[in-house]
């Protein structure tokens, strides 16, 4: 049995009167030690908030956040330089970068009122992509860029692989969308079926596609890392890491409120959203040792924020997302852990 926030389940007044007297007193003394030492191990991660100019969808190992403005233009975001704006494909009006690698190397996609293209931004450089109807959505250190394109100008749109300009189908029947790759080149994304069913898939370049998830219901994989651990969402299930086809990790949200997982990162460390609803969404973290956390109750009391998605984590356990500070609604924010 898992439990939240590292607590230990629940025991029944009958069940305890029941076994009181078989419960020796030195087992006594370890469980209360041991609940003891699991809550200090976790008061110890504490984060300090810092709001960012921009809605962010990513943040990479060199802390550059990629997202959009206020006014829908593509920006990215780091400490030492600040905001940036990327300019805009032309004719189109809305753009958002949506990822971006160790090196700077940004991608993202442009809007207008019947097409979107994808695109990348490197050194001041702005490169629309090959492909009808495409969305750069994920990229990994080696430049190689993932997202949705209509091939040839045919549709539907199909998971796209571009690498040095040259864009690829990953293949499927039915249309679909890559949204991750690690730094060992496999893909994550979602495949349709004839029947219009969506499905989590998994590509590399010596297997192909092998499909994740259950072969009868919907699923999606939202991010992969270099130990090519999967995060997966299911409409029934919630959210799960997978790990191998013997090893899926369900994530538990305290009292089975629904959740979406956005980001993991090499440490398995996994942050989304969970509530009953949108506006009553908070931020939340997972990890395998401390199990499921709201970050809202990791960052000071009266900061006058309300963390409600967090949308990226690099490997420095630093965290992106938005949420309403001080009356302000979509306020981007930056968490750095302040670890005591």
């Amino acid at each position: 049995m898992s439990c939240a926030r590292g607590q230990w389940p629940p025991i029944s007044s009958r069940a305890l009167r029941r076994k009181r007297l078989e419960i020796p007193l030195a087992l006594v003394v370890f469980l209360a030690s041991a609940m003891a030492g699991q809550t200090a191990t976790q008061s110890r991660l504490r984060y300090r908030v810092v709001e960012i100019p921009l809605k962010p969808w990513h943040l990479s190992n060199s802390g550059q956040a990629a997202g959009k403005t206020s006014k829908n233009q593509a920006a990215i975001w780091n400490r030492r330089r600040g905001l940036r704006l990327l300019p805009t494909i032309e004719g189109f009006s809305e753009s958002e970068a949506r990822g971006s690698n160790a090196s700077g190397y940004v991608v993202g996609f442009a809007t207008n009122s019947d097409q979107v293209g994808g695109f990348t931004y490197e050194k001041g450089k702005l490169v629309r992509l090959p492909g009808k109807n495409s969305k750069a959505l994920a990229v990994n250190d080696a430049g190689e860029v993932v997202g949705e394109s209509e091939i040839e100008g045919k549709a539907p749109v199909v998971p796209a692989l571009w690498n040095h300009q040259q864009v690829t189908s990953l293949g499927g029947c039915c249309g679909g969308v890559a949204r991750g790759i690690n730094n060992r080149g496999q893909i994550i994304g979602d495949l349709y079926d004839q029947a219009g069913r969506y499905r989590a898939f998994l590509w590399d370049s010596v297997h192909g596609i092998q499909s994740l998830g259950p072969a009868s219901g919907y699923s999606s994989a939202i991010a992969i890392n270099d130990a090519g651990h999967v995060l997966l969402q299911e409409p029934e299930r919630g959210v799960s890491v997978y790990r191998s086809p013997d090893a899926t990790v369900h994530i538990e949200i305290p009292d089975h409120q629904p959740g979406d997982g956005r980001a993991i990162n090499n440490a398995a460390e996994v942050v989304g959203a969970f509530g009953p609803y949108f506006d009553a969404d908070h931020a939340f973290l997972w990890t395998e040792k401390d199990g499921f956390r709201d970050l809202n109750d990791l960052i000071p009391a009266g900061s006058g924020w309300k963390l409600q998605v967090a949308t990226g984590i690099n490997d420095r356990g630093e965290i992106v997302g938005f949420g309403s500070h001080s009356g302000e609604d979509a306020a981007g924010f930056l968490l750095i852990p302040q670890r005591k």
